[in-house]
């Protein structure tokens, strides 16, 4: 059975000195789809996509494109390419490059963003920033010399409001975030730079989160009243929380494991999950007042919840470590199911106490690089492996979890129609 596909109309306000641009842009992406499609049918030579390449500065240059931009671009990519355009109303960015995609495992692909620059959400992550220091030392596995050096670790964050997409970001998971090197080739394994497409993520978190939410989980009209703006606020919140939980404690882990192992890809993104999760008490008097605290704890469960729907877990390391934590708060008593409502029920007065012993073992894990522990955590509940190609969910996952999730009412992937002036 195909999985259902919602689209989503999204206006996006270019100002009128960017709006030439905007279609110089949008035609540089066209550029990118076609490399992209020439690289799927295995039907492009060097000639050819250096040619095709090569007409984008051509492109960019009839647009009176800063030329120090053009003879970098023209020199070749490594990775992703961004390029900043300024105006008295405001920035515009184009990133394009290569990218590993879904498609092919370790292979890169062509892709392609352009947006108008959003700084509206910079104070939200000065904000969650400036409380780094504290986070880290809350964390008891964590040396009082590296709380200095967090901040520095993590990438740099900006905003776009995307207008097009090209090349392997357009596919059906499409992202709402990408990291690039910035342009510096001794970065291309650090990715000091992060673009997160701000209305996308909130397009795609209103359209189908919120449908998993109030078909899953006890308690979804906490997620009715956000407005826009708090949405995007509360996902920032949690995007950087998970972003720096990557960079926080020893990892002796990834000395002892490949760090392309899948059991140590899961439990990276597990222990950053928990990190996100347990920084967000820090926040309650000021980011994270008036009720947020609750609503981001709430968030973050039907999250969970998408990320498991996807399937495929041992191919998507993300969706496993959700799972992971889905069944860890199942056993801690976090999440119990209704059987008369047929919905799942969260425990906010246990859950920052099972947050802590998690995160907790997590870290000391890393920090003592014990791979038999590593090993047990991941098979702890089960095998992550599906049934059978046409099941989503893992052996282990129990009859509850396959019930409310299997919902053929709600899309599984969302599409974007972008409305510009």
């Amino acid at each position: 059975m195909k999985r259902q596909t919602v689209t989503v109309n999204l206006p996006v306000h270019i100002p009128d000195e960017l709006s030439a641009l905007s279609k110089t842009l949008t035609d540089v992406l066209f550029n990118i789809e076609s490399l992209y499609k020439l690289q799927l049918k295995g039907d492009i030579s060097i000639r050819e996509e250096r040619r095709i390449w090569n007409d984008i500065p051509d492109t960019l240059g009839s647009a009176n494109i800063p030329e120090t931009h053009i003879q970098n671009l023209e020199k070749g990519i490594f990775d992703l390419y961004p390029i900043t355009i300024n105006s008295k109303q405001g920035q515009m960015d184009l990133v394009i490059g290569k990218v590993f995609a879904s498609e092919g495992d370790s292979i890169s692909y062509y892709s392609g963003v352009a947006g108008v620059v959003n700084n509206s959400y910079k104070a939200v992550i000065d904000k969650f920033d400036s409380k780094l220091h504290l986070l880290c030392q809350k964390l008891s596995t964590i040396s009082p010399n590296e709380t200095k050096s967090i901040k520095d670790k993590a990438p740099k964050i900006k905003c776009l409001d995307v207008f097009s997409l090209a090349g392997a970001f357009d596919v059906l998971h499409k992202p709402i975030c990408i990291f690039f090197s910035g342009e510096n080739s001794e970065n291309i394994s650090t990715l000091s730079n992060m673009t997160v497409f701000i209305n996308l993520y909130s397009a795609r978190f209103k359209a189908l989160t919120t449908e998993i939410a109030k078909s899953c989980l006890l308690g979804s009209e906490l997620l009715e009243n956000l407005s826009d703006s708090s949405i995007s606020d509360l996902l920032l919140i949690w995007l950087r929380g998970h972003d720096v939980g990557h960079f926080i404690g020893v990892d002796k882990l990834g000395e002892e494991m490949s760090q392309f192992d899948k059991d140590y890809m899961i439990l990276h993104e597990l222990k950053s999950d928990m990190i996100a999760l347990y920084s967000f008490r820090l926040y309650w008097e000021d980011l994270l007042g008036d009720g947020l605290l609750e609503k981001i704890y709430f968030l973050t469960f039907a999250e969970m919840l998408r990320y498991i729907r996807r399937g495929d877990l041992l191919g998507h390391p993300d969706s496993a470590s959700a799972y992971l934590a889905w069944r860890y708060f199942e056993s801690s008593g976090v999440i119990e199911y209704d059987s008369d409502l047929l919905k799942f029920n969260i425990s906010f007065e246990l859950l920052e106490e099972s947050v802590s012993d998690f995160t907790n073992e997590l870290l000391g894990i890393f920090k003592d690089g014990n791979v038999e522990a590593a090993r047990e955590l991941v098979k702890r509940y089960g095998s992550l492996e599906n049934m059978d190609e046409g099941d989503l969910f893992p052996r282990a996952c129990g009859e509850n979890l396959r019930k409310v999730l299997d919902n053929k009412d709600i899309a599984y992937y969302i599409d974007y129609s972008f409305q510009t002036k």
